[in-house]
């Protein structure tokens, strides 16, 4: 189900509405307004192992639990590893 992201333009608040089908809802912030900005949100990609594809908390090539704790980049030697570049 679409989730969508607003900003009031009233208090500048940023928040999620789940759009449901066939539900008609009236969009409006906590703050009582309805003078929203529809934003535009990073999607969820998900990988075949689970995690999102946009995720940076592993390193690829060295297989390290965090990516701080890699040696440096392209210190593997794969292109693309450790924080490097392909």
């Amino acid at each position: 189900m679409p989730i969508f992201e607003y900003k009031c333009n009233d208090c500048e608040k940023v928040f999620e509405i789940l759009h449901l089908p066939g539900h008609n809802q009236e969009k409006k912030c906590a703050c009582g307004s309805t003078n929203l900005k529809k934003l535009i949100s990073a999607p969820f990609l998900p990988s075949s192992v689970g995690k999102p594809a946009n995720d940076t908390t592993s390193c690829p090539g060295c297989d390290s639990t965090a990516a701080n704790t890699c040696p440096g980049a392209n210190a593997c030697g794969i292109p693309g590893g450790c924080g490097g570049t392909a």
